[in-house]
């Protein structure tokens, strides 16, 4: 089913992409904080220009003035903060080959930020392969140990609290009346990406098998082979 073909996609781009980010991440953070040969000292900030970029968004320059070895320099900082203002003094360093070369170490720190973006992109898609992977596993088990059961097809719902692609999914709903207490129990399906209703309709589906754990009635699995075969 295309749906769930889009839905391993995007799992297994926000890994890759996650990755991506903390490899960089850390490789940025290992050059730039190799202070050997940058000299600590004290500048003014002198100018904050402000732009605006392509996509409406502002961004900000900081020139910075200080003095190396009697010589005055004015040179761009290597970031921004909110709490920068004309005529603040800043600890920076420069480099001792290139004095024009300057940065902050307080700006610097902000880099650990970006390895912190990736173990987020990294935890949503491994959470989304670990979901899917325990619902395969589920399902194995079940049909192999658990309870089998018939329960009446109530309606085909669209699961509007998830999306792929802007895309919802279907999920069939049954219910189902224990014989020995009475107690009536629902069971919703695995994502359908395909709305299922013609083919119930076609082939006059009243009940779909459904594999119980008695013991948890949490634990469940509506057998939708007969959906999926023709989708």
């Amino acid at each position: 089913m295309q749906g769930a073909k889009s839905e391993n996609l995007v799992w297994n781009i926000f890994i890759f992409i996650g990755l991506l980010i903390i490899i960089g991440g850390l490789v940025g953070i290992y050059f730039v904080f190799q202070y050997e040969g940058k000299i600590e000292t004290t500048g003014v900030i002198t100018q904050i220009s402000t732009y605006e970029t392509s996509d409406d968004k502002a961004e900000h320059e900081v020139y910075v003035s200080y003095v190396v070895d009697g010589e005055e320099y004015e040179s761009k900082l290597n970031g921004y903060s909110s709490g920068f203002y004309e005529g603040q003094e800043l600890d920076i360093y420069y480099d001792s080959d290139n004095p024009n070369k300057i940065g902050s170490k307080s700006l610097d720190y902000i880099l650990f930020l970006i390895p912190v973006f990736g173990f987020v992109f990294l935890i949503i898609g491994g959470t989304g392969k670990i979901i899917k992977i325990k619902k395969k596993s589920l399902e194995k088990n079940l049909r192999k140990n658990g309870q089998l059961i018939h329960a009446n097809y109530v309606e085909t719902i669209l699961n509007k609290s998830y999306s792929i692609n802007h895309k919802h999914p279907y999920n069939i709903i049954c219910e189902w009346q224990n014989p020995q207490n009475n107690e009536k129990h629902v069971f919703k399906s695995i994502n359908l990406w395909e709305n299922p209703e013609n083919i119930i309709k076609e082939k006059n589906i009243t009940t779909f098998p459904v594999y119980i754990n008695p013991e948890n009635m949490k634990k469940y699995f509506i057998d939708i082979d007969i959906l999926t075969e023709n989708i």
